[in-house]
This record gives structure tokens, sequence and C-alpha cells, in this order.
């Protein structure tokens, strides 16, 4: 029986900086710590304390700690340019550019941007210090009932007609010969009268559901409709929170049976 080895840990996964999130961190860390003013910082105390907790580090390949590295490259280079002695053959003045005047610079942005998140932190956030209340929306709906309508007109019809032909006219197959056509009046009151004997109301659009559109469907179903609403076997409603929503309502039961009683071409 063979023992499981341990796993070997990734090179990546090796740094391990619980208390620091980068070297701009760990620089603001040990100017609180001596208590340093951040504008004039004594450079090469720091950079010999950042040196030590670098070397301190267990393995830092350069994937994951080559920031770390570039920092302790810029420190070691400020702390050079600032124990060389000027240089007589140049035109520099003797209080020229501080070295250190990126890094505070940098210091300063990284530690505001900190103190920013660290009060959004510290503000209330969902689903940890505050928790919203489940939406009451689909309760409400069955509460309320579906919406309220009103009895329609012919331009609503004629609108909702319209709407339909605006959204099927772009299809190459829209204009069809009316002689192709075996559409009747009689035709058409028996399939609306089929679609409403199972739903007694239907949305407008339902009735141009898997069928081919055509100009002649389009004005055969409307003189069917205004058949039927003049019968009485129909009623039309129209939804008062929105107008692109015609609805169709049987008045009858027996709507199919009605409909084959009646006399039409």
């Amino acid at each position: 029986m063979k023992i499981a080895q341990p796993r070997q840990v990734p090179h990546e996964l090796q740094l391990d900086l619980p208390a620091f999130s980068g070297p701009i961190d760990l620089l603001l860390e040990l100017i609180r710590k001596h208590e340093l003013d951040i504008f004039d910082i004594p450079i090469a105390l720091i950079t010999t304390e950042y040196l030590a907790y670098v070397d301190a580090m267990p393995t830092l390949d350069l994937q994951t700690g080559g920031e770390w590295l570039e920092m302790a490259a810029t420190l070691v280079h400020i702390k050079s340019k600032m124990l060389l002695p000027p240089d007589p053959t140049t035109e520099e003045e003797p209080d020229g550019p501080d070295p250190r005047e990126e890094l505070v610079q940098r210091l300063i942005e990284y530690q505001m941007y900190k103190l920013m998140a660290e009060k959004l932190d510290d503000r209330p956030q969902l689903a940890r210090d505050v928790f919203a209340a489940p939406s009451r929306a689909a309760q409400y709906l069955l509460d309320v009932g579906p919406p309220t309508l009103r009895e329609a007109t012919i331009e609503d019809l004629v609108k909702a007609l319209q709407r339909v032909i605006q959204r099927h006219e772009n299809k190459p197959n829209w204009v069809y010969e009316i002689t192709r056509e075996k559409l009747t009046l009689r035709h058409l009151i028996l399939e609306i009268a089929a679609l409403l004997r199972d739903t007694p109301r239907l949305p407008f659009e339902a009735l141009f559901e898997n069928t081919e559109l055509s100009r002649h469907r389009v004005v055969t179903t409307f003189l069917a409709l205004l058949e039927m609403t003049r019968l009485k076997m129909i009623k039309l409603f129209q939804a008062r929170l929105t107008e692109d929503v015609l609805y169709i309502e049987r008045s009858v039961i027996d709507i199919v049976e009605i409909s084959q009683s009646l006399e039409l071409q």
C-alpha cells in the first residue's frame, strides 16, 4: 500500500503576506511604525528595513514578487542618489528636485485610496449588514388579478391590425396573390371560434400565429371580427395601462355551434 505524498505547494502560493497587500502598503506601515514624516522620509532607514523584510520572505519568484523587487530597486536607487555629492561639472542647483518626491506622491495617493476603501467597507452592505425583503410582486399580481380592461372601439381594432402588418411586412413572403387565397368569411369565423372554445380570452396577435400572413387574411379577419361583434358572439377589450394589447373574449359558451349555423359565404 502506497502512502500518499504531500502535495507540493506551487511557487506562486508560497508568498504569504497576510498583513500587507503590496510594497506600498509595507512602506506605509514602516512610516507609521517609526512615526516618520511622509514628506521627509529617512530613506536609509526605510530601505534597510524594507530589504530586511524582503530577505525574510521564504520564496520570492519573479511572477508574484516582481513588484516587491522593483520597489527594493527604487529605494536603493533613491538612497544612492541622496548619498552621492552633487556633480560639480553640471549646472544643477544644490537644492534640485528631491529624489523622494515621486515615491512620496505614490504613498500619499495609495493612502488616500486605502482610507476611502475602508470608509466604503464600513458602510452597510447588502447580504452582509442589511437584508432585503423578498419581492412581493408575484403575490401582488395574484391578489390584484389581471389588469383592468375597457371595451375596445373600431379604432383600437384598426390599430391592432396595423401592428400585425408592421411586424410582418418586411418578411419576404408578405405579398401573396389574392387569387391563391381560399379564405372566406365563414372560414375565418369558424377558425376564431375554435380558438376561443378552449381559451375564453385571447390577445389579438394569437389569431395570426402559425399561419401564413397575407393582406387577404388580414382584411378577412378584420371583417370576421366585426361580424362576430355585431352578432354578440365576442367582445373586444383594450388594456388600460398599454394600448399595445387588444383582447378578444367570447360572449357565448357554444360559440363553435353558433358559428357553424351561420349562413355566410
